[in-house]
């Protein structure tokens, strides 16, 4: 029964499935993105795969859809009178059903449960398409633009041999509509990433009720993940950073196999995903329960940088102009520039690195991480503080301010150890 309703695309079994979007949220994406296009045709591929196992749909088929199908297909039409969302689903195989579950048939029922006018097979997509082209000549690739190295997206391959052999229609460019969309939240999409941010934290505060020497990086990384999925969460929203000692120093630390030792710091960068949506938060703790003198000056340099640079956001602001320059001028006046190697802020959303534009200035909805750091690889001292961040119409909403990061916040969590 799971991996039916796995097929659906709801993710009803979760844990507490209050937060599952609602077919509604789909449809008025989708309306809107209608909308946006004005005309031409646009055909989105989902990501493909084996129905056994776990699935991970494109974000942006998922955005629009809600469904985690492997091989989907949607196609819209925005000046259509009837039809002018299609979802086309890969056909059924009876040996694959005899080994990942049944999937759903055709008819009302379906489309009703997924909120489409016409759901279908994948094989009618050029029959589909060829009609559509009667009333537009012009193809909207939707997709993320590549680079020139990059594949060629399959949307846009299916486009070059439309084009080929239906004189006169033209590929449009309208990739930045899907990415626009996405960058600010609705309410919905803030429920989903504040339930992610929740389960991060009890994550994190069991880990750090429980750290102690003797133990290894990876003995607290399987308690920080098994508390996110007996909290509900469906997966991690990115490999978890789990370090101790020099190994805080390391920006993607992975290997996570250390022995843990009473006076080194211990850092966790960790996100737990929710309907889809990512959490990504870094605390840095000392083993013993105290920071040393210099453990200590270093947090309270990182943390001053981190409130200096959430101070800067708000509408009309620039992620790396404003916000990044706040953290790095308040890191270089302590005499440690050197030692702050990364940017401090990426946007969050369906994915931890989420889409987003770093040369135009936040919006109210926007989500951002601000992390500022400082790595000292020859004290072992690796200090980094994430937090997630909601633009407001007149500034910013701590979204993780629950989940302890300031010294004494910390020592004081740690004391019931």
């Amino acid at each position: 029964m799971r991996k039916i309703l796995l097929t659906l695309g709801f993710a009803v079994f979760l844990a507490d499935a209050a937060f599952c979007l609602p077919k509604e949220v789909f449809k008025e994406r989708r309306t809107k993105l209608l909308d946006l296009m004005g005309d031409g045709v646009a055909v989105l591929y989902g990501k493909t795969g084996s129905f056994e196992g776990e699935f991970k749909q494109d974000d942006n088929f998922y955005y629009l859809t809600g469904v985690e199908e492997p091989g989907a297909i949607l196609v819209l039409a925005p000046k259509e009178y009837s039809r002018k969302e299609v979802l086309l689903l890969a056909p059924r195989n009876p040996e694959d059903e005899r080994w990942s579950g049944e999937r759903p048939s055709l008819g009302k029922k379906l489309e009703d449960s997924l909120g489409f006018e016409y759901v279908g097979r994948t094989g009618g997509l050029g029959w589909i398409v060829n009609s559509y082209l009667q009333h537009t000549t012009n193809l909207c690739y939707l997709s993320p633009s590549v680079s020139a190295s990059s594949p060629v997206p399959t949307d846009l391959n299916f486009y070059r041999d439309v084009s080929a052999r239906v004189p006169g229609t033209s590929i449009k460019n309208m990739s930045h509509l899907i990415r626009e969309m996405r960058t600010v939240k609705t309410d919905e999409e803030l429920a989903a990433m504040q339930k992610a941010i929740d389960i991060t934290g009890e994550g994190f505060k069991k880990a750090a009720l429980t750290v102690k020497s003797g133990m290894t990086e990876r003995d607290v990384q399987d308690i920080i993940e098994n508390e996110f999925k007996v909290r509900g969460a469906r997966q991690l929203a990115f490999p978890s950073i789990v370090a101790t000692g020099k190994n805080t120093t390391t920006l993607h630390y992975t290997r996570n196999d250390a022995i843990v030792n009473e006076g080194d710091l211990f850092l966790m960068d960790i996100g737990a995903e929710f309907d889809h949506y990512a959490a990504d938060v870094s605390r840095t703790i000392p083993v013993s329960g105290k920071f040393s003198p210099e453990q200590r000056k270093i947090y309270e340099i990182v943390l001053k940088a981190q409130n200096a640079a959430m101070a800067k956001v708000k509408p009309g602001a620039y992620v790396r102009e404003d916000v990044h320059a706040e953290a790095k001028r308040v890191i270089e006046e302590a005499g440690y520039g050197e030692y702050f190697i990364h940017n401090t802020s990426h946007f969050i959303g369906l994915d931890v690195h989420d889409v987003g534009d770093y040369g135009s200035p936040l919006k109210a909805g926007m989500v951002i991480s601000v992390e500022p750091g400082i790595y000292l690889p020859e004290q072992g001292i690796g200090v980094r503080i994430e937090d997630d961040v909601l633009v407001t119409k007149n500034g910013f909403k701590l979204l993780t301010g629950h989940i302890p990061r300031k010294v004494d916040e910390i020592e004081k969590l740690m004391s019931g150890k």
